[in-house]
Protein backbone atom coordinates (compact mmCIF):
# COMPACT_ATOMS: atom_id res chain seq x y z
CA UNK A 1 0.00 0.00 0.00
CA UNK A 2 1.64 3.57 -1.04
CA UNK A 3 0.35 6.61 1.12
CA UNK A 4 -0.61 9.38 -1.31
CA UNK A 5 1.34 12.84 -0.43
CA UNK A 6 1.85 16.33 -1.94
CA UNK A 7 5.43 17.40 -2.88
CA UNK A 8 6.25 21.39 -2.57
CA UNK A 9 4.83 21.75 -6.18
CA UNK A 10 1.32 20.68 -5.78
CA UNK A 11 2.19 17.35 -7.52
CA UNK A 12 0.57 14.54 -6.39
CA UNK A 13 2.92 11.50 -5.77
CA UNK A 14 2.80 8.07 -3.97
CA UNK A 15 5.78 7.42 -1.88
CA UNK A 16 6.46 3.55 -3.06
CA UNK A 17 5.90 4.79 -7.03
CA UNK A 18 8.71 6.58 -8.63
CA UNK A 19 6.23 8.88 -11.05
CA UNK A 20 4.47 11.84 -10.39
CA UNK A 21 1.05 13.07 -11.60
CA UNK A 22 0.26 16.93 -11.85
CA UNK A 23 -3.21 18.08 -10.52
CA UNK A 24 -5.74 18.13 -13.76
CA UNK A 25 -2.68 16.87 -15.76
CA UNK A 26 -1.79 20.17 -16.59
CA UNK A 27 2.47 20.80 -17.45
CA UNK A 28 4.27 22.80 -14.88
CA UNK A 29 3.98 26.42 -15.57
CA UNK A 30 7.36 28.14 -16.87
CA UNK A 31 8.17 31.16 -16.84
CA UNK A 32 6.73 34.26 -18.76
CA UNK A 33 7.80 37.44 -20.23
CA UNK A 34 5.43 40.17 -21.29
CA UNK A 35 6.65 43.16 -24.00
CA UNK A 36 4.53 45.36 -25.49
CA UNK A 37 4.93 48.61 -28.07
CA UNK A 38 2.45 50.90 -29.80
CA UNK A 39 2.34 53.37 -32.78
CA UNK A 40 0.64 53.86 -35.82
CA UNK A 41 0.64 56.20 -38.96
CA UNK A 42 -1.33 58.95 -40.82
CA UNK A 43 -3.39 60.86 -41.55
CA UNK A 44 -2.11 59.20 -45.01
CA UNK A 45 -1.68 61.69 -48.09
CA UNK A 46 -3.34 61.05 -51.60
CA UNK A 47 -1.43 58.46 -52.86
CA UNK A 48 -1.16 57.30 -56.66
CA UNK A 49 1.43 54.91 -57.05
CA UNK A 50 2.24 52.47 -54.63
CA UNK A 51 4.21 52.52 -51.65
CA UNK A 52 7.98 52.46 -52.52
CA UNK A 53 9.13 50.69 -48.84
CA UNK A 54 7.36 49.38 -45.78
CA UNK A 55 6.11 51.40 -43.67
CA UNK A 56 6.66 50.52 -39.84
CA UNK A 57 3.45 51.06 -37.98
CA UNK A 58 4.70 49.59 -34.53
CA UNK A 59 7.42 47.32 -32.31
CA UNK A 60 8.58 45.66 -29.32
CA UNK A 61 11.25 44.12 -28.39
CA UNK A 62 11.94 41.07 -25.68
CA UNK A 63 14.71 39.22 -24.47
CA UNK A 64 14.62 35.55 -23.90
CA UNK A 65 17.94 34.50 -23.55
CA UNK A 66 17.20 33.37 -20.07
CA UNK A 67 14.06 31.16 -20.87
CA UNK A 68 14.22 27.32 -21.64
CA UNK A 69 13.16 26.95 -25.00
CA UNK A 70 10.15 29.50 -25.04
CA UNK A 71 7.17 29.66 -27.20
CA UNK A 72 6.70 33.68 -28.25
CA UNK A 73 2.95 34.53 -28.90
CA UNK A 74 2.98 37.99 -31.26
CA UNK A 75 -0.80 39.84 -31.21
CA UNK A 76 -1.52 42.70 -33.15
CA UNK A 77 -4.29 45.28 -32.41
CA UNK A 78 -4.75 48.59 -34.64
CA UNK A 79 -8.03 50.66 -34.91
CA UNK A 80 -8.18 51.31 -38.74
CA UNK A 81 -9.67 55.12 -39.87
CA UNK A 82 -10.91 54.98 -43.48
CA UNK A 83 -12.58 58.57 -44.48
CA UNK A 84 -15.57 58.19 -47.47
CA UNK A 85 -15.05 56.75 -50.33
CA UNK A 86 -12.09 55.06 -49.71
CA UNK A 87 -11.11 51.76 -51.23
CA UNK A 88 -8.31 49.59 -49.60
CA UNK A 89 -6.24 46.58 -49.30
CA UNK A 90 -3.65 46.68 -46.20
CA UNK A 91 -1.27 44.35 -46.40
CA UNK A 92 0.66 43.78 -43.06
CA UNK A 93 3.61 41.63 -42.80
CA UNK A 94 6.06 40.64 -38.97
CA UNK A 95 9.62 41.38 -39.45
CA UNK A 96 11.81 39.83 -36.76
CA UNK A 97 15.16 40.98 -36.24
CA UNK A 98 17.99 39.51 -33.46
CA UNK A 99 21.24 41.32 -32.02
CA UNK A 100 23.17 42.30 -35.39
CA UNK A 101 21.05 40.57 -37.95
CA UNK A 102 19.01 41.35 -41.07
CA UNK A 103 15.37 41.61 -40.33
CA UNK A 104 13.09 38.29 -41.73
CA UNK A 105 9.38 38.25 -42.67
CA UNK A 106 7.71 35.53 -40.63
CA UNK A 107 4.13 34.69 -40.61
CA UNK A 108 2.74 35.46 -43.89
CA UNK A 109 0.66 38.29 -45.16
CA UNK A 110 -2.18 39.79 -42.82
CA UNK A 111 -4.54 41.44 -45.30
CA UNK A 112 -7.38 44.14 -44.10
CA UNK A 113 -9.88 44.67 -47.33
CA UNK A 114 -12.40 47.61 -47.17
CA UNK A 115 -14.75 49.66 -49.42
CA UNK A 116 -15.91 52.83 -47.24
CA UNK A 117 -18.93 54.82 -48.47
CA UNK A 118 -18.98 57.26 -45.71
CA UNK A 119 -16.20 57.55 -42.64
CA UNK A 120 -15.58 55.01 -40.71
CA UNK A 121 -13.30 53.31 -38.59
CA UNK A 122 -12.95 49.05 -38.12
CA UNK A 123 -10.93 47.43 -36.10
CA UNK A 124 -8.38 44.66 -37.21
CA UNK A 125 -6.31 42.32 -35.25
CA UNK A 126 -3.91 39.15 -35.91
CA UNK A 127 -1.88 36.60 -33.59
CA UNK A 128 1.05 35.13 -34.48
CA UNK A 129 3.02 31.80 -32.80
CA UNK A 130 6.69 32.15 -33.65
CA UNK A 131 8.21 28.74 -31.87
CA UNK A 132 10.98 28.94 -33.77
CA UNK A 133 12.10 31.84 -31.78
CA UNK A 134 16.53 32.88 -30.80
CA UNK A 135 17.62 32.98 -27.05
CA UNK A 136 18.76 36.43 -27.80
CA UNK A 137 17.06 40.24 -27.68
CA UNK A 138 14.72 40.05 -30.47
CA UNK A 139 12.67 42.63 -32.37
CA UNK A 140 9.10 42.23 -33.63
CA UNK A 141 7.86 45.17 -36.08
CA UNK A 142 4.69 45.28 -37.73
CA UNK A 143 4.93 46.78 -41.26
CA UNK A 144 2.36 47.93 -43.91
CA UNK A 145 3.45 46.51 -47.41
CA UNK A 146 4.10 48.03 -50.76
CA UNK A 147 1.86 45.99 -52.14
CA UNK A 148 -1.07 47.72 -50.02
CA UNK A 149 -3.74 48.98 -52.06
CA UNK A 150 -4.99 52.64 -50.67
CA UNK A 151 -7.52 53.82 -53.50
CA UNK A 152 -6.40 57.94 -54.60
CA UNK A 153 -8.39 59.66 -51.16
CA UNK A 154 -6.61 61.18 -48.39
CA UNK A 155 -7.11 60.80 -44.72
CA UNK A 156 -6.38 56.82 -43.96
CA UNK A 157 -4.95 56.33 -40.46
CA UNK A 158 -4.09 53.55 -38.11
CA UNK A 159 -3.71 54.15 -34.78
CA UNK A 160 -4.11 53.00 -31.60
CA UNK A 161 -1.57 49.92 -32.91
CA UNK A 162 0.00 47.78 -30.62
CA UNK A 163 1.90 44.57 -30.75
CA UNK A 164 2.16 42.27 -27.53
CA UNK A 165 4.93 39.90 -27.42
CA UNK A 166 4.44 37.03 -25.02
CA UNK A 167 7.07 34.23 -24.50
CA UNK A 168 6.60 31.42 -22.62
CA UNK A 169 9.26 29.00 -21.53
CA UNK A 170 8.52 25.15 -22.64
CA UNK A 171 9.19 22.73 -19.60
Amino acid sequence: MSNLSENERGYEYYENHPSCRIYNSSPEPGRALLSCGSGGIGPMPIISTPLSRPIPVCSASIDTSRLCDPKILLTFTSLICLPATILVSLNFIIEKSTEGGAPQAIGGTHTFSELASVFESESFCFQYCDCSPCNSCTTYTVKLEPSSLIAETAGLTITNATLSVLAVESL
